[in-house]
């Protein structure tokens, strides 16, 4: 089902980077057809086909596009249509009876048979309803087996190469859980746009510059003599002493008073640079326990050895700049700002927006074709200007992409946690990262749309029940594997006290890993004649080859956290599948069939598990 390019809105993201031919790009070959597609393409066959023969009153072609959805309720059908309603203003007659006129073309194709689809019906006030057939699910898992690792892959990207900023902390501090968000959902981003066709460069902008790094070197200092024995005052206000002094003994381990002994300020300046690089380090190394690796790390102090002033200079050249009250400004207010923005401060130091347009000047001219930013909803005021300041460039502004991440909120037993053992206001990252663990994080900070903000409840992190949709997904992984072991591996007869051997044979499981692929009738016997029992399989199937769908539409509307909750689904469908449908049985091409059908589950599940970041273990 396409959904068209989402914009968000501006005060919550600004979503421009690439343009609406993207939308429809994906899966093209007439083989690789999910289930849905295959019903569209029936559809608007049988539509010209009634058009072409005067069926359809005053219409003259098929003027309204075909969507399938799936019904609220089950007994709709697993599939519908609606288009009638649309074509009855066109044709001038009542949808219900386009509905019956679409449908006796539906009968006439081949495609549409009962083994593709069982029955169909329409129902007031025009839909279409479909219950499928084996046929088609059939086709689909074999498809799955055909792709493995690559099923679910989209050419939403066709090749173009994306620079993805993000996180982009001070390095001042530990990260803290709203860094964390920032991280993972830059990392899930980065992850989607791969498996979607896109090349991906991720890159991490160093704010090392300014006042805040100047605060850390002299508070830094401070530390430093004092576990020299020297007592000097605390600096007020900035960083707390607990949340910087770890950082400082690392220093002292590393280069015992080295810094004591230079001369006037270089002393100081030199300690602050070794602290902000082992404080850096420290981020570097929870950031990859938390699976996320930055292609590089650009430094905002490069900037200031010139680019700065050049970007200055291009404003006044192209007439966007001008001076007031002691300070630079920029026209931002002509370039679809609200207001002007200053450049340069009466005290004469430079601004975030010259330092953030400097930086622009240089990716634009790294040969990208497009930029995704994305920041903490706190930087909203900043988007309008930035936009500004690239325009003033000379650069389109609709190139770049900026996505704002809401707060994280977390929760024990229902009452919220604010304090952190270590720093007193917030809760750091590697804080989290150790009560709960590293695929907890990265499932609840990834499985949220970015525009809202997050509930992390800590207790139910750390459960093992189906409570806890991270921990469910895993089991869903591991279950699928336990059944594979169940047939390939020795087993305990426990009634005669023997130990029997496989069920399979090494040789006979490659046989039939090489039919999966090759053959969709290899599938046939995994569904039951038992309506009801078949209703619980077919739903598992159908989750399944949605994969592709569901990773372009993530893609287009830029949220990996779809593709988290659809992995739940997966593991709810499974869960109802196991509960009805013996895998192993007595019948040999049953067994053949479902073992194929639990591991073409298992290759989604990995395959969605890999996007978000989260492990797909093989035993629990």
């Amino acid at each position: 089902m396409n959904i068209p390019y989402l914009v968000l809105s501006f005060n919550l993201a600004i979503t421009l980077g690439l343009p609406n031919s993207d939308v429809g790009a994906g899966l093209s070959r007439e083989g690789d057809l999910m289930i849905e597609a295959k019903l569209q393409q029936i559809i608007e066959s049988a539509i010209d086909g009634a058009v072409k023969d005067g069926k359809l009153g005053s219409l003259k072609d098929r003027t309204v596009p075909v969507v399938i959805e799936r019904p609220r309720f089950p007994e709709h059908g697993d599939l519908a249509c609606g288009v009638a309603m649309k074509l009855a203003a066109h044709a001038k007659t009542s949808p219900l009876k386009i509905a019956e006129s679409i449908s006796e073309y539906i009968k006439s194709n081949p495609e549409a048979d009962s083994e593709a689809i069982s029955r169909f019906t329409v129902a007031a006030p025009g839909f279409i309803n479909f219950q499928l057939g084996k046929r088609w699910l059939s086709t689909s898992l074999q498809q799955i087996h055909g792709l493995g690792d690559n099923f679910g892959r989209v050419d939403v990207g066709a090749g173009k190469k994306l620079l993805i900023e993000y996180v982009s902390a001070n390095p001042t501090g530990e990260l803290h859980i709203g860094h964390g968000r920032n991280a993972v959902f830059g990392s899930c981003l980065a992850n989607l746009f791969k498996f979607a066709g896109y090349q991906v460069v991720q890159e991490f902008y160093l704010n090392d510059t300014g006042a805040q790094i100047l605060q850390l070197g002299e508070q830094a200092w401070a530390l430093y003599q004092r576990k020299h024995g020297i007592e000097v005052e605390y600096p007020e206000g900035g960083y707390p002493e607990e949340s910087i002094s770890h950082f400082v003994d690392t220093v002292v381990a590393n280069d015992k008073d080295k810094y004591l002994n230079l001369p006037g300020e270089e002393g100081l300046e030199q300690l602050a640079q070794a602290t902000k690089d082992v404080i850096l380090e420290d981020q570097k190394q929870l950031l990859e326990k938390l699976g996320i690796h930055f292609d590089s790390w650009f430094s905002e102090s490069t900037l200031h050895n010139g680019q700065v002033e050049e970007v200055l200079e291009i404003f006044a050249k192209n007439g966007f700049s001008y001076e007031a009250e002691g300070a630079l400004w920029l026209k931002s207010k002509e370039l679809g700002d609200e207001r002007d923005r200053v450049l340069r401060k009466s005290a004469g130091n430079t601004t975030y927006l010259a330092a953030d347009a400097a930086y622009h000047k240089d990716k634009y001219a790294r040969d990208y074709d497009g930029f995704v930013t994305i920041w903490g909803a706190d930087h909203h005021g900043q988007v309008p200007g930035l936009r500004a300041a690239v325009k003033a460039l000379g650069k389109d502004p609709d190139m770049m992409e900026i996505i704002l991440t809401q707060i994280v909120n977390l929760s024990r037993d229902g009452q919220s946690v604010r304090m952190s053992k270590r720093r007193g206001t917030v809760v750091t990252l590697s804080e989290v990262m150790e009560e709960v663990g590293k695929d907890a994080v990265r499932y609840y900070l990834a499985e949220s749309n970015p525009q809202n903000p997050i509930s992390f409840d800590l207790e139910l992190a750390k459960k093992t029940s189906r409570e806890n949709p991270a921990f469910y997904i895993q089991y869903a992984h591991a279950r699928c594997c336990a059944i594979l072991r169940r047939a390939l591996e020795p087993h305990a007869n426990t009634e005669k006290q023997i130990i029997e051997p496989p069920i399979l044979s090494a040789q006979e499981w490659a046989e039939f890993q090489e039919e999966y692929k090759k053959s969709a009738e290899v599938f046939l016997p995994a569904f039951d004649p038992d309506p009801t029992i078949f209703a619980d399989q077919k739903a598992l199937v159908m989750a399944l080859q949605s994969f592709p769908e569901e990773v372009r539409e993530a893609a287009l509307s830029r949220q990996p956290g779809r593709l988290a909750r659809y992995a739940f689904e997966v593991a709810n469908a499974l869960q109802k599948f196991y509960e009805v449908s013996r895998v192993i049985t007595d019948d040999k091409d049953v067994t053949k069939a479902r073992l194929g059908l639990i591991m073409a589950t298992r290759q989604v599940l990995a395959n969605v598990l890999g996007i978000i970041g989260v492990s797909a273990p093989e035993r629990m």
